[in-house]
C-alpha cells in the first residue's frame, strides 16, 4: 500500500512539469503578441492609412490565451500538484486557485468560446466581400459550446448538491 502511495506522489512531479509547460506556453503567447503589436506599429508608421484592427484583435487573442494559460498553469500547480498550507493559500489571489477538475473544465470551455469569438471578429474584419453563410460556423459553434458549458456546470452543481444531501443524511442517521 505504501508503494502505491509513493507512486502516486511521484506522479505529482509530472503535474508540476505539465504546469511549467503550460506557463511556458503562456509566456510564448505574450511574447508573440508583443511582436505582433510591434510589427503593427512599424507598418502603421510606414503606411498611416493601413487599418490595424485585425492585427490588434489577433494580438489581443494571443494575450487572452496567454492569460488563460497562466491561470490554468497556476491552477494545476497550486491546486493539484503542490501542498500549500491553508494560511499561505489564503494569501494567494483567487484566480490562482483551481480546486476541482470541474473548474478547470469550465475554464477550458470559456477559453475556447473566447477564442472563437475573437477569431470570428478578426475574420469579419478581414472580409472584403459580404459574408457567406459559412461565416456563421464560428458564432454558432461558440453558442453551442456556451450551452454545453452551462449544462455541464448545472449538472456538476446538481451532483454536488446531491452529494451534500447524502452526507447530511448520513450524519443525521449516525447521530441518531
Amino acid at each position: 500500500m505504501s508503494a502505491l502511495i509513493s507512486l502516486f506522489r511521484g506522479l505529482r512531479s509530472i503535474l508540476i512539469l505539465a504546469a511549467a509547460g503550460v506557463l511556458f506556453g503562456a509566456f510564448l503567447m505574450f511574447w508573440e503578441a508583443i511582436l505582433m503589436l510591434v510589427e503593427t506599429f512599424r507598418m502603421t508608421r510606414l503606411n498611416p492609412d493601413m487599418s490595424v484592427i485585425v492585427s490588434v484583435l489577433r494580438a489581443t487573442d494571443k494575450i487572452l490565451l496567454g492569460i488563460v494559460l497562466m491561470v490554468v498553469g497556476c491552477g494545476i500547480a497550486l491546486g493539484f500538484a503542490l501542498d500549500i498550507p491553508p494560511e499561505q493559500r489564503s494569501r494567494l489571489p483567487q484566480w490562482m486557485i483551481i480546486d476541482t477538475v470541474a473548474e478547470l473544465k469550465n475554464l477550458f470551455f470559456q477559453m475556447i468560446i473566447l477564442y472563437l469569438v475573437v477569431h470570428f471578429a478578426a475574420q469579419v474584419g478581414e472580409m472584403q466581400t459580404p459574408p457567406q453563410w459559412e461565416a456563421l460556423v464560428l458564432p454558432v459553434s461558440a453558442l453551442l459550446l456556451a450551452g454545453a458549458m452551462k449544462l455541464t456546470a448545472s449538472s456538476h452543481h446538481l451532483s454536488e448538491g446531491t452529494r451534500h444531501e447524502r452526507s447530511e443524511k448520513q450524519r443525521s442517521s449516525d447521530q441518531a
